[in-house]
């Protein structure tokens, strides 16, 4: 059965055993789960406005607990709390999701340390309750997984912003300074810029990995793959301009899982956001990076970025890097003004690199930047974001002195 208000809880009848209950605030997430539950096919359902209260009230009369219990914390003041009560009338057996609105990591690790088998942050969506709620198996799917590698998208606000310049060097950053082991791949499957300014040849690898998922391992993987160094690996994809190919769903999502185990970093290159390639990229990152320019165009664009990227299921963490690929001029739009546009604050600056950027490019060689402000420490400075490492302030050539006379 499928109760649309929580009236029925004040019946005097004792409920019967039910396989599924949920208790929410608003109608818009009793209307998702009901779809959910209809997509399921699930016989022994309880779905009703309310929370925590009128979820125990109605345990209290059941003749059984349920095997799954959804309930929404929008009302409780003291969300830990509540929820001991709550354990109080449910057998150990019950698999309890929590439901909220503020996407808060303390209170989500608070709540698997009492059992709580999931949090989810509304707006919900049927995909979302399809991928916790595992009926095949009677089980909320696990949160608790094994450590793997960052995933990392890095997409731009439009064309020649200087995205794969960003992310060829922030790879060798992170290989060559911070020993980390990366995987680089470069979505644009009609050649993109990285092989170029990594001075490789693409091997097409990224086609033969998404054509063969049914057979992937990780020395398949690790095989397709182009090696710059012993810390550094490109996947890529150079085809003719006229041939197309069709990527099964999923297909990046696999190669992602392969990757994630065997490096600390799997770098994405997103040519079109909007593409299968890219929607995967952005489902699957643990961190996303937006890089954006000084024009109209470019802010307009990011906001519709940012709206995209946020409004998916996984809406990872998403940063805005504002480059400056070409030398500022009269008419480009300030910083500020860019910021109030967009509405979020930039992370990074990196200003205009009049000569050394240019040379390592073409010559395909690692930037040799010395500088306490250009390219490479911007790059440094987005690396530590990724690493944790804590950003040694610049001394002056006094401070050093003093410091090598000690």
């Amino acid at each position: 059965m499928i109760a649309a208000d929580s009236s029925l809880l004040k019946s005097r009848v004792t409920p019967k055993v039910t396989d599924f209950i949920a208790f929410v605030a608003d109608r818009e997430a009793e209307q998702v789960l009901q779809r959910f539950v209809l997509e399921q096919a699930m016989p022994h359902v309880h779905i009703a406005l309310g929370g925590i209260d009128e979820a125990i009230a109605y345990l209290e009369k059941a003749e059984r607990s349920p095997l799954f219990l959804m309930v929404d914390l929008h009302r409780s003041a003291m969300p830990l709390s509540d929820l001991g009560r709550l354990s109080q009338v449910c057998e150990p057996s019950v698999q309890v999701v929590a439901l909220g609105e503020r996407n808060d990591v303390g209170l989500f690790r608070s709540l698997l340390k009492i059992g709580i088998r999931d949090y989810l942050v509304k707006p919900l969506t049927v995909e979302l309750l399809s991928r916790t709620v595992d009926l095949s198996h009677g089980r909320v799917t696990s949160v608790v997984a094994a450590r793997v590698g960052k995933v990392i998208g890095f997409a731009g606000a439009r064309g020649g912003v200087g995205v794969t310049t960003l992310t060829v060097n922030l790879a060798r950053y992170l290989a060559e300074e911070t020993h980390r082991r990366v995987a680089y791949i470069d979505l644009n499957l009609h050649g993109g810029a990285a092989n170029t300014l990594l001075a490789l040849k693409s091997n097409n690898g990224l086609i033969d990995v998404l054509q063969n998922v049914h057979r992937l391992d990780p020395q398949y993987v690790e095989r397709t793959m182009v090696e710059k160094s012993s810390r550094l690996f490109v996947l890529s994809a150079e085809m003719d301009l006229r041939e197309r190919i069709t990527v099964a769903p999923g297909a990046l999502a696999r190669i992602l899982e392969i990757l994630s185990d065997s490096f600390h970093y799997v770098l994405l290159d997103i040519h079109d956001p909007a593409a299968l390639l890219g929607q995967e990229a952005f489902d699957h990152a643990s961190r996303a990076y937006i890089v954006t320019d000084a024009t109209v165009h470019a802010a307009r664009q990011t906001t519709r970025l940012l709206r995209y990227i946020e409004n998916r299921d996984n809406n990872p963490p998403t940063s805005l890097v504002l480059n400056h690929p070409n030398a500022i001029a009269a008419g480009k739009v300030g910083t500020q003004d860019i910021v109030a546009g967009v509405g979020r604050p930039i992370l990074h600056e990196i200003r205009f690199e009049p000569k050394s950027l240019s040379i390592s490019e073409n010559l395909g060689e690692s930037l040799r930047d010395r500088t306490q402000h250009g390219f490479r420490h911007a790059i440094k400075q987005i690396a530590n974001d990724l690493t944790g490492q804590r950003q040694e302030p610049s001394l002056s050539l006094m401070q050093k002195l003093r410091l090598r006379g000690k």
